[in-house]
């Protein structure tokens, strides 16, 4: 199902200046094709510092440092929000709007890896034996069964829903439409949900849609799984479940290229960062070398050694 990008919202509380820059930026993106949930992401960063720091104009390097040393951002987002300034500075020093380019040496980010954390199939059934609603568990069944981002999970519709193949059709990064097979026990769940509408309709009314006329947003998704997982006692975030499907996949033998493919990951090293790897595995694996005779004794000399 297609979304509608409003900029309205994106725009308001700022100065004359910046709001007349961040519009004709928002057409020079939607000219490029970009998502619109990229569009509005990147809009709303924009007018926060323009809010918070000044007039995007005459905002200078060390003003954005200083703004940005003050998030306690995670390594991954603060290096996204890096490339975003750089991209919409370098956007307006080539349309004549500024001289120069307060984020053209912005710091490097220090990358930091995080090791893969992913819920245990015990601490699944713990969370869904918690006394959460059919809609949440199927937002966890999404979440583990077919590896759905949250974004993925609140577009689910039942159009989606192909009944003779068993498949489900969604659209994920890079705006890419897959087809996933949908495993026998998401199916039974899958059967008792809509089959024309949203799985999770919006209520209320949203960035996309008005109250009732679409779906939640992938923070709605998030919100709601992050207070069952703590209500649930577990030291875990919403996207770990994602991570649980990688990781028992890997378990159960299935092969890097599979795993890759069905995450929809266009690169292996981002995959490896899902999957955790326990030291028992690691043991099989070694055991698996071939043999080599360790001397009991140097053959140096004539003595022991």
């Amino acid at each position: 199902m297609s979304e509608t990008l409003t900029t309205a919202p994106a725009l308001a509380g700022l100065d004359p200046a910046s709001a007349e820059v961040l519009e004709e930026w928002t057409y020079s993106m939607q000219a490029q094709d970009l998502s619109p949930k990229t569009i509005r992401e990147r809009l709303i960063l924009m007018r926060t510092v323009g809010r918070e720091v000044g007039p995007l104009l005459t905002l200078t390097k060390r003003e954005l440092v200083r703004w940005m040393a003050g998030k306690t951002w995670a390594s991954s987002t603060r290096a996204q929000r890096r490339a975003d300034f750089h991209t919409f500075f370098t956007w307006l020093q080539d349309e004549d709007h500024r001289v120069d380019n307060p984020a053209a040496k912005l710091p490097r980010v220090a990358t930091r890896s995080v090791a893969p954390n992913p819920f245990t199939v015990d601490e699944i059934n713990t969370l869904l034996n918690g006394g959460i609603y059919r809609r949440t568990r199927a937002m966890v069944a999404l979440h583990y069964y077919l590896g759905l981002r949250v974004s993925e999970i609140a577009r689910v519709h039942g159009r989606d829903i192909n009944r003779a193949t068993r498949t489900l059709k969604t659209i994920g990064k890079g705006r890419k439409e897959v087809t996933l097979p949908i495993p026998d026990p998401l199916w039974e769940l899958a059967q008792s949900m809509p089959e024309d509408g949203y799985w999770f309709p919006n209520y209320v009314a949203n960035k996309l849609f008005a109250a009732g006329e679409g779906h939640v947003m992938g923070n709605s998704i998030s919100g709601v799984l992050s207070d069952a997982i703590k209500r649930a006692g577990l030291d875990h975030r919403p996207h770990q479940l994602r991570a649980a499907t990688a990781t028992e996949m890997h378990r159960a033998g299935v092969s890097a290229f599979t795993i890759q493919n069905g995450m929809r990951h266009s690169m292996m090293q981002t995959t490896t960062k899902y999957l955790l790897v326990e030291p028992e595995q690691i043991r099989a694996g070694l055991d698996l070398l071939p043999a080599v005779a360790i001397p009991s004794r140097s053959s140096r000399g004539h003595g022991p050694r």
